[in-house]
């Protein structure tokens, strides 16, 4: 074996280890969320109108996991699509990566107001740090498709629908809106405004999002998730049929 395969080897091996590692660490934030939604010990020995007041009881720690769940199941869909023109690394890829880790792996932190004392969430602070850690999220996960779309002659396989299909054109104004959120979060707290329109700006936000995907990428297949995709048969492209082989005698 030469030195270049050899090399060659070593470097997917180190691939692998690091997307294994990204997946380890979703696996187990999510099994983190889940531990603390639990019925207390008293219903074991409960009558059923008791029990049913401590599931009534769970519930919203219950909604709370399954937001956070299909929340930090959308970040990993991304993270697997972006990865997924993954060749080769570098050490700031690597940096990058941890940092968008960091930002995931906050989401346990919290739900912890909602596990561990569910009269925190009448303070509007707790939701404005749920909201940050999802900026949090969205910022990094974009700092790691621009740095793979920036360096993608060296890093990624060759592909002239990468930038539509990780929709570039719409997640870089992110390099904006996130900071500029964190800002607007910021003087609303600092100086009490209003939350209302802390709250209609980012409304407004999320709608705009939404139109400029409709103007730009309309016409780009993407996978979407829908009841109906859940029942339908994928349909096979349809490939020329190859002429058959002339045996010559």
């Amino acid at each position: 074996m030469s030195t270049r395969e050899e090399n060659e080897i070593k470097k997917e091996f180190q691939l692998e280890r690091i997307i294994f590692f990204s997946d380890a660490v979703f696996a187990i934030i999510i099994t983190i969320m889940v531990l603390d939604v639990k019925l207390p010990d008293v219903v074991k020995y409960s009558t059923e109108t008791e029990a049913k007041s401590a599931f009534f009881q769970v519930l919203p720690k219950l909604t709370a996991f399954i937001v956070t769940f299909f929340m930090v199941g959308r970040f990993w869909m991304r993270h697997l699509r972006i990865f997924s023109y993954l060749k080769d690394y570098n050490a700031p890829l690597v940096f990058i990566n941890l940092l968008y880790l960091l930002s995931v792996s906050l989401y346990p932190f919290a739900l912890s107001f909602i596990f561990n004392g569910g009269r925190l969430m009448k303070y509007t602070w707790v939701v404005y740090t749920y909201i940050s850690i999802i900026n949090f999220t969205t910022f990094t996960e974009t700092l790691l498709t621009g740095y793979l779309l920036r360096n993608k002659e060296l890093l990624c396989v060759r592909d002239p629908e990468m930038e539509n299909v990780l929709r570039w054109k719409i997640v870089r104004i992110n390099y904006f809106a996130v900071p500029a959120i964190f800002v607007l979060l910021y003087c609303t707290i600092e100086f009490e405004f209003d939350n209302r329109i802390f709250f209609g700006l980012l409304i407004s936000y999320s709608v705009l999002i939404r139109v400029l995907t409709f103007v730009y990428y309309r016409h780009h297949k993407r996978d979407r998730i829908t009841i109906a995709s859940l029942f339908r048969r994928i349909k096979v492209e349809d490939h020329p049929a190859k002429p058959p082989r002339i045996h010559k005698k």
